[in-house]
């Protein structure tokens, strides 16, 4: 058995994971540097290289972790709506509720990490095969949504209506004091009956 197999390994290499995924989340891809996820997993530097091949290899985790922690946020939610039939407006306020919460500072920092990892992973494969796992995620959630509305949720019809998502989203990012979770409302208000007919 290695030190990196050992609990106390496996403890270490787990905080620092946890460490990089918060850093990526609060300040971006330029954040998450060795020292800087050291100190805040309050392990010595040299684990860093110890636990992690390259700093390629410590971002990727922190891609990953940083998907879960969105995608585990989103999934609280989820479980939290009823089942009823919905008509095309209470939808498109609860799917921007559910994927686009936004109320705190905590919220709306994960959802700014989640398309600044959108746009940048799709430089490396690695990174974008994990934007791509998470995407599945976000995906069969948002057919969850559509189901316990009463709705139907073909997968290409709910991958159509992430991309109105995506392009609502981030046009609002850049639009000075736009809000995020209206620009969704709105941008699903005209379609949502279209992608997402009501059940029989």
């Amino acid at each position: 058995m290695t030190a990196a197999t050992t609990p106390k390994g496996e403890r270490r290499r787990a905080a620092l994971v946890a460490a990089a995924g918060e850093l990526l989340v609060e300040g971006g891809f330029e954040s998450v540097r060795h020292r800087a996820v050291a100190h805040r997993a309050h392990i010595p530097l040299a684990a860093t290289t110890y636990y992690f091949e390259s700093l390629g290899d410590l971002l990727s985790n922190a891609v990953a972790y940083a998907g879960e922690l969105d995608t585990a946020a989103i999934r609280g939610r989820v479980g939290a709506v009823s089942r009823r039939r919905r008509g095309d407006a209470a939808l498109s306020k609860l799917l921007a509720a559910v994927f686009f919460a936004s109320d705190t500072e905590a919220e709306r920092g994960a959802l700014v990490s989640r398309y600044e990892r959108l746009v940048l992973c799709t430089r490396d494969p690695e990174l974008t095969r994990l934007q791509a796992q998470t995407r599945n995620v976000l995906a069969d959630l948002h057919a969850e949504v559509l189901d316990r509305s009463g709705r139907r949720a073909d997968r290409p019809c709910v991958d159509r209506l992430m991309a109105i998502e995506d392009g609502a989203a981030l046009a609002a990012f850049t639009t000075p004091g736009a809000d995020v979770n209206r620009a969704i409302r709105d941008a699903l208000a005209t379609v949502v009956d279209d992608l997402a007919p009501v059940l029989p």
